[in-house]
């Protein structure tokens, strides 16, 4: 019969109760005394401690060179660690040494595990101490020197996910054997999943097929002037709100709630929207407006934000309401839509030229998807040159506009062919036109052309087929 008090959940009381405060050395010391003995057997105990920060120095250099060992596949032999030390230029002394690697200080693995969490837990406690200084102070610096309180939310912000991805990078340096254990999970629950992709649904098929869905990272939506940008954003947002039942956020810089609202309503009514703006609708009409709103707000309504943005709208106060909706949310992402790009107000630290500040936003954007672990969709402009001469759309269009094409995960440009005729069909009894989509920067997958109908007066967009799109044509070669 197995003693009870050996059995794993009585081992890790014991770690929290019996040895309730050990010398942080000495529970340390256990640990590693602990992986030198199991070595890659104990795979949870590797993962747990991999972004552990040592109090000593020479725990640290011990650490990675066990680890080295262990990755290869090499028992943790104190003459090979002492070699793997003596090559990195680590001095340890012998003693300490020997006292890890002895099996004097071995613990079972539940225990060690549970020292794992408790070091973590202290050190989580510093960072958040050091973290609420650096507040404070950035605090009174902004009042001595009459800043903005939002930008030091946003300093708030920041150093806190610096900190979360401080130890992701402690992680990421450890060799492919020790952090890549247990990422075949992540794969197979992938592929059980259900969803033909990976990222968010945004409501059409080909361009969640050639994006891989929203996935984390900045998307661009740009194009010339009314051919459907804003209205295409509000159709994505609104269909992410209601599938996905995930919070998704809409800045807009340019339109009123009430435009965006009526693109919605003529969208699902089936309306002219300028109807439903001069509030001219007959009881038939009027009668599908009601229906339409009723289905907005049971359906988007309950996950989607409208921002009217303004000029203090800096991207400090667009972090901290990203932050506060991924909080309340749990773990799902965040869908964050911006409207648009080259109008986002200038902050304290912003750079002056305009070029310069949209490298700037977009590159503060690109660290908000990733810290946020969601997509980030911004509208942009094109520079006049890119549609004057009715040519289909380059990344050179973007130029003028900044680094666009360098620092976008995928940059998405909407086209009309004006030299062809408008005016495709009459099903719908209003003027439908031909926009292509052409997905003209992708990380994460092909380039493709996708070709969607749009009904300007039901700011509605329907898709049809897709083909694919040579880099050279993306280049404008």
């Amino acid at each position: 019969m197995t003693d009870d008090k050996t059995r794993p959940d009585a081992l890790v009381k014991s770690a929290t109760d019996a040895d309730a405060d050990p010398d942080r050395h000495e529970m340390e010391a256990a640990v590693l005394a602990t992986v030198a003995q199991h070595g890659l057997d104990a795979e949870g105990l590797l993962l747990a401690c991999a972004g552990l920060s040592w109090s000593r120095r020479d725990f640290g250099d011990i650490a990675a060179a066990m680890w080295d060992s262990i990755a290869a596949g090499i028992p943790a032999d104190a003459v090979i660690i002492r070699d793997k030390l003596t090559a990195a230029g680590a001095t340890v002394n012998p003693e300490v040494l020997t006292g890890i690697l002895d099996g004097s200080k071995v613990k079972a693995v539940a225990v060690a595990e549970a020292y794992v969490k408790k070091l973590e837990g202290q050190d989580r406690f510093r960072r958040a101490g050091d973290a609420g200084r650096d507040y404070l102070a950035a605090v009174e610096k902004a009042r001595a020197e009459g800043g903005d309180a939002d930008a030091a939310v946003g300093e708030l912000l920041k150093t806190v996910f610096d900190l979360a991805h401080k130890k992701k990078l402690v992680r990421e340096a450890e060799p492919e054997a020790v952090d890549a254990l247990g990422y075949l999970d992540t794969l197979a629950a992938r592929r059980t999943d259900g969803r033909a992709w990976l990222g968010l649904d945004c409501g059409f098929r080909h361009l969640n097929e050639v994006l891989n869905g929203l996935t984390d990272g900045v998307f661009i939506l740009a194009g010339a002037p009314t051919c459907g940008k804003t209205t295409l954003a509000k159709q994505i947002a609104d269909h992410v709100a209601a599938i996905e039942k995930v919070p998704v956020l809409f800045w807009s810089f340019e339109q009123s709630k009430e435009e965006l609202r009526i693109k919605s309503l003529a969208r699902l009514a089936e309306v002219d929207s300028r109807a439903i703006w001069k509030g001219r609708e007959d009881a038939d009409t009027w009668a599908k407006v009601e229906r339409a709103f009723e289905e907005y707000r049971r359906g988007p309504g309950w996950n989607l934000t409208i921002m009217e943005a303004g000029r203090d709208d800096t991207l400090d106060r667009i972090r901290a309401a990203a932050v506060l909706a991924k909080h309340r949310a749990g773990d799902k992402p965040v869908l964050l839509i911006v409207d648009y790009l080259q109008i986002i107000p200038a902050g304290k630290n912003t750079p002056d030229t305009l070029r310069e500040k949209v490298d700037w936003h977009l590159s503060e954007l690109r660290r908000l998807a990733r810290d946020l672990k969601s997509p980030v969709l911004v509208i942009s402009s094109e520079n006049r040159e890119a549609y004057k001469g009715n040519q289909p759309p380059t990344l050179a269009g973007l130029k003028e506009s900044g680094g666009i094409e360098y620092t976008a995960d995928a940059v998405i440009c909407l086209w009309r062919d004006k030299s062809e005729s408008t005016e495709l069909t009459r099903k719908y009894e209003r003027l439908t036109v031909r926009v292509e989509a052409h997905v003209l920067k992708n990380r994460n997958g092909e380039l493709a052309k996708v070709k969607l109908d749009f009904t300007p007066a039901w700011s509605l967009f329907t898709e049809g087929d897709r083909e694919s799109l040579g880099y050279d044509a993306a280049l404008g070669e």
